[in-house]
């Protein structure tokens, strides 16, 4: 009895610590955002963001280096020992300091070269944020319009499941035969399968968001807010927004790191100049001496430096050209993706909405009242889904085309 009673109350002992450290164990975060907190965390937390702003680090490095006074070190020159001559051994002592300084500019040009990477990386950065921020947003609005489908969905599985309650009604009161019934009954199937099949794809669509987003693998995310945001701009506005798009910083940073490495280049043609201080002693005399010293940069004097900085300038003159020009491009395009999806969605609410609407509440009835027979109201429902469906559809196209819109203007970022 003594040994029964001291298991349980070991037991009891564990039951109580593992409740208890249940309790304490954090459970799965939880995110309930709307598209601009979406966009908010993405800016916080994304992991491609982050790394792109890492980066600048790096050139910020460089400019620490360039900013450096003297390029070159001091150098120190020591030197001794006996002197061996007809009246003997004496000491022979030597040392000496030398400083050698850059001329022609080169100094300033590689602060220039330096600045202005900087410069690029911080813009790359941005233009990396703009484009994790479109994805973001893309992968925001699959959920959201997942959401959308999931709801079309459960209604429908709510009316095939009162269709079939009332098939079986009107079976029992011998207005129809057991055919009606089985026909709802897989209808109400059919039903419940996209129910599940759309909850799977919202489930992907979750785990996509979670990534961008850089959320833990077991958050819990939800999203709220109109699908579409129904904003008008004038194409003008959108093209000159454009112009600080963050990549087309960068390659404007590229064109005065390649012109400062050109400068960089050239001034290599200018020598070095070194000076230096020195003191010997020998055969017991102090002699004290200073240096001047000058390198010839007769063979090498930067023309392959030169040659390769005027390379990649004019290749990033070029990339910001076509890259300009491109860019109108895009956004003239996505600008009429945009437009057009706006008024398929505003032609479609005001003469196909209100059409879905008092049709199923008419073939309902007309079903119930048996003036319908059940073919035809399956296939009306069918079509009724479908244009519900259609609906969602527009409004997530145009809302992503809305997503382009913003991020080709430079808006995200």
């Amino acid at each position: 009895m003594t040994r029964w009673s001291s298991c349980g109350l070991l037991l009891a002992c564990m039951l109580v610590a593992s409740t208890a450290a249940a309790q304490e164990a954090p459970g799965p975060q939880t995110y309930d955002l709307t598209l601009e907190q979406a966009l908010a965390l993405a800016r916080a937390r994304a992991p491609a963001v982050r790394a792109a702003q890492a980066r600048i680090g790096e050139s910020r490095g460089r400019l620490v280096g360039a900013e450096v006074l003297l390029r070159a070190n001091p150098t120190l020159e020591v030197g001794a020992g006996p002197r061996i001559g007809p009246d003997g051994v004496s000491p022979d002592v030597e040392v000496g300091v030398g400083q050698m300084f850059e001329l022609g500019g080169r100094r300033g040009a590689r602060i220039d070269a330096a600045r202005a990477a900087v410069e690029g990386a911080s813009a790359l950065a941005k233009d990396a944020t703009r484009r994790t921020l479109r994805e973001a947003a893309a992968s925001f609005l699959r959920v959201r319009y997942a959401d959308e489908r999931l709801r079309i969905a459960a209604d429908t599985e709510q009316l095939a499941g009162d269709l079939h309650r009332v098939a079986k009604a009107r079976r029992e009161a011998g207005e129809t035969g057991s055919l009606d019934v089985n026909l709802t009954a897989l209808a109400l199937a059919r039903a419940q399968a996209k129910v599940r099949s759309i909850e799977a794809a919202r489930a992907q669509a979750v785990g996509d968001l979670r990534r961008v987003l850089g959320l833990t693998a077991d958050a819990v995310v939800t999203v709220k807010g109109d699908l579409l945001d129904r904003r008008r701009e004038l194409l003008t506005e959108l093209l000159a927004r454009a112009q600080g798009r963050a990549d087309l910083r960068a390659l404007d940073a590229a064109v005065r790191q390649a012109d400062a490495e050109v400068r960089l280049g050239k001034a290599q043609a200018w020598p070095d100049l070194g000076l230096g201080l020195g003191y010997a002693r020998e055969e017991n005399a102090d002699i004290a001496r200073g240096t001047l010293t000058l390198t010839l940069p007769i063979f090498d004097h930067g023309q392959g430096d030169e040659a390769t900085a005027r390379a990649r300038k004019e290749g990033a003159r070029i990339e910001r050209e076509t890259t300009e020009a491109a860019v109108a491009t895009e956004i003239r395009a996505a600008f009429e993706t945009y437009q057009r999806l706006l008024a398929a969605v505003d032609h479609f609410e005001q003469h196909g909405l209100p059409q879905i609407e008092r049709s199923e509440t008419l073939a309902r009835r007309s079903y119930e009242a048996g003036a319908m027979p059940l073919g035809e109201l399956l296939s009306i429902q069918r079509e009724l889904v479908e244009g519900r469906v259609a609906h969602a559809k527009l409004l997530f196209d145009a809302a992503m085309a809305g997503v382009e819109l913003a991020a080709s203007t430079g808006e995200l970022q």
